[in-house]
């Protein structure tokens, strides 16, 4: 991972429209700002801070699932485990997830 780069607090009060426009932008990465280029703060977009979050979320609940299963004494097959990282990763919905693990077993 490469070090982000960070602008001093002086940069960033003195930029601060610019800094608030430019993690508005589609695809923008997020801004770090701190003192001696030691990140201490980070600027980004409400939308990008949400999708963190659904991320995290998505995740934690998987792992949630997961425990749930094993703790049951079962372990999901391979294709169940890529149907859970696919849910983690935001390409699969849990909806989709349950019409897919159902297809198997619908006569």
């Amino acid at each position: 991972m490469l070090l982000p780069q960070v602008l001093s607090f002086r940069e960033f009060r003195a930029g601060l429209a610019a800094t608030l426009k430019r993690v508005q932008e589609p695809d923008a990465e997020p801004v770090f700002v701190g003192a001696h280029r030691k990140p201490e703060a980070v600027v980004m977009s409400v939308s990008h801070y949400q999708h963190l979050r659904d991320r995290a979320e998505r995740r934690e609940a998987v792992a949630e699932a997961l425990a749930s299963v094993r703790a049951e004494g079962a372990e999901p097959s391979a294709d169940g485990l890529r149907l859970f990282a696919a849910v983690a990763a935001g390409t699969l919905t849990t909806d989709e997830m349950r019409e897919q693990i159902l297809a198997r077993y619908r006569p």
